[in-house]
């Protein structure tokens, strides 16, 4: 319980927020539950007025006192739900606001290891299960609470013997809900699972359509999916039958005392003890407490759905946020192209036999650009995310105008710099709004000058609704060169005081490159490529094999020397002619 109590802790930080809200709807279901039992003394009433022929008025001011009774109770149950069941919402709310803010700051060894489909489970379905547990459960257990008590009491005024036997299964209730919550809780758990494995493999392929569709691979998905569906139907299944025993069960052991009731009551009554209206009175209050009998097995259901969910949620917001590890304290606000200096950086992959960046050093002055140049693996695209904080530096430090940047704040250091990465991702939305995705603010000749640096200049004169034409998802209606330069557009429009390219212009043509790499605002380069025509335009080039720096120099010095670097650009240059055969 005391688990279960602390799992729940957000929900009763959120109860605070809203402690009218909840204190009246707390009352309202009180005073729903109170109002209620008052039906049954007033029909004892009139049937004791009944059998001594009391006058027809007397049926009529009984009519009137019962439906007083359900207007108020009415009234009472639509302020409880309003306000109980508001509450929740705005815990679903807090919750999902939460999660995702939480999502945003995790470092990215977390979605590394954990499925999309699974975190989208949790978002939605999770959270729902939650506010379920935490709103309706709340309100219908206290509701449960007030009509078991006062029925009681009620009941035991009109007969003790009788009221002791009838609460006689109430043991054998509470060993029921005890033994299937448990199981319920562990069913709701893996049902849960399967359902976030069934949902991480849909997201694939949803976005990898066009890939099995290519491949043909569509029988054999589909047969994986029904594999996979089966799999959660079952773990429903197994659910199901376990609440399809429960309820039953319940019901069974409440009808167990109107048996009871009816045999030892009615003798009661032959015998003079109790009169014919007691006997009602005491059924309807028994009547009364089907529902809060029934509602504990409810009830005992949602919180142990609720709890399992509450506690795969709070295993995410168990994972440090990545500002954890830096001071929280802001940059002094600076202008103009940053200085750029890595000291003996080392970083290796979880599960990596060897270090991808192996203690590599390199300085770039402001307003200086310099190329990453190498093989595949060779370390470029996680050098070029240890600068900005996507992934944490092992060994050595880098710094940003003499700041090392495990001393800065994220805001501010990602402020300072632009990621162009290897993939482009664009949402879908129109081209204007994945441009000013960094700068939503920025005017639409911002827009536009941006998207003319980065070489879309003829692709908006081609497209009918220029900057307000709509990519789709993922920019599914652009080719892998234009969603290249909506990223580097959008890059340049965030003004930041260096850019980092990673291969990020591999999809368009060289001249294209080049005309690129010349429009770019004066400010701090770095980009990672495998093409080495563009590599003229820079200062400087590192040559970088299986995570180590082997090779620095200006361009023409290295080509010269005859090293690395001369042979890697004169393998391209043999390339290149058998590629324009080819082609």
């Amino acid at each position: 319980m005391v688990q279960k109590l602390r799992i729940f802790r957000r929900a009763v930080r959120t109860y605070r927020e809203h402690v009218w809200a909840t204190v009246l709807g707390s009352l309202a279901v009180v005073a729903s539950a109170l109002v209620g039992l008052l039906a049954p003394g007033v029909v004892r009433g009139a049937i004791d007025a009944l059998s001594a022929r009391a006058p027809l008025a007397t049926l009529w001011l009984t009519a009137a006192k019962l439906l007083a009774i359900s207007l108020t109770c009415g009234l009472l149950l639509f302020a409880q739900r309003r306000l109980l069941v508001g509450v929740s919402r705005h815990l679903e709310h807090r919750l999902r606001t939460d999660l995702y803010q939480h999502l945003l700051r995790l470092p990215a060894r977390v979605f590394m290891r954990e499925r999309v489909g699974d975190l989208l489970t949790r978002a939605m379905s999770d959270v729902g299960t939650v506010r379920m547990a935490v709103g309706p459960a709340y309100m219908y257990a206290l509701n449960t609470v007030t009509a078991l008590l006062a029925s009681v009491v009620l009941m035991a005024q009109i007969n003790p013997l009788l009221t002791g036997l009838a609460l006689a299964v109430l043991p054998l209730v509470a060993s029921a809900t005890r033994f299937f919550g448990a199981r319920i809780h562990t069913a709701w758990a893996r049902s849960q699972e399967s359902l976030s494995r069934y949902t991480a493999r849909l997201q694939e392929h949803l976005v990898g359509l066009r890939v099995l569709r290519a491949f043909t691979c569509e029988e054999s998905e589909v047969a994986l999916m029904e594999a996979r569906n089966r799999e959660y139907v079952a773990a429903s299944a197994r659910l199901i039958g376990l609440q399809a025993v429960f309820h039953p069960l319940l019901q069974a052991l409440i009808g167990s005392s109107f048996v009871i009731v009816l045999l030892v009551g009615g003798r009661a009554v032959r015998a003079g003890s109790m009169s014919l209206g007691q006997f009602v009175e005491f059924n309807l209050y028994l009547v009364r407490l089907i529902w809060p009998m029934i509602a504990i097995g409810w009830v005992t259901n949602l919180v142990q759905r609720g709890t399992a969910s509450m506690a795969r949620i709070e295993q995410l917001f168990s994972e440090p946020a990545q500002e954890e590890s830096a001071p929280v304290t802001l940059s002094p606000t600076a202008s103009g192209p940053a200085a750029l200096e890595i000291v003996d950086v080392a970083f290796t992959y979880p599960g990596a036999g060897h270090p991808a960046v192996d203690g590599v050093s390199l300085t770039l002055r402001p307003g200086q650009r310099a190329a990453l140049v190498g093989p595949v693996g060779s370390g470029k695209s996680t050098l070029l995310s240890l600068i900005p904080r996507l992934i944490e530096t092992g060994r050595g430090t880098i710094r940003v105008d003499g700041r090392d940047v495990r001393a800065t704040s994220l805001s501010a250091l990602r402020g300072e710099l632009a990621l162009v990465p290897q993939i482009s991702f664009l949402f879908s939305a129109s081209l204007r709004d994945n441009i000013a995705l960094a700068r939503p603010q920025a005017t639409r000749e911002e827009v536009l000058a941006a998207a003319l640096a980065a070489g879309l200049g003829d692709d908006l004169a081609r497209l009918a609704a220029g900057l307000d034409t709509i990519v789709g998802e993922r920019g599914v209606t652009l080719s892998g060169g234009q969603r290249q330069r909506v990223a580097i557009a959008r890059a340049i429009l965030a003004q930041p005081r260096m850019l980092l390219f990673d291969d990020c212009l591999s999809a368009v043509d060289t001249q294209t490159e080049r005309l690129i790499l010349d429009s770019l605002p004066a400010t701090t380069v770095l980009f990672a490529t495998h093409r080495l025509a563009a590599v003229e335009l820079c200062e400087a080039v590192y040559v970088l094999d299986r995570g180590r720096l082997v090779e620095h120099g200006a361009p023409s010095a290295l080509a010269a020397a005859g090293g690395r670097y001369a042979r890697l650009l004169a393998l391209q240059r043999l390339e290149q002619p058998a590629l324009a055969a080819a082609g």
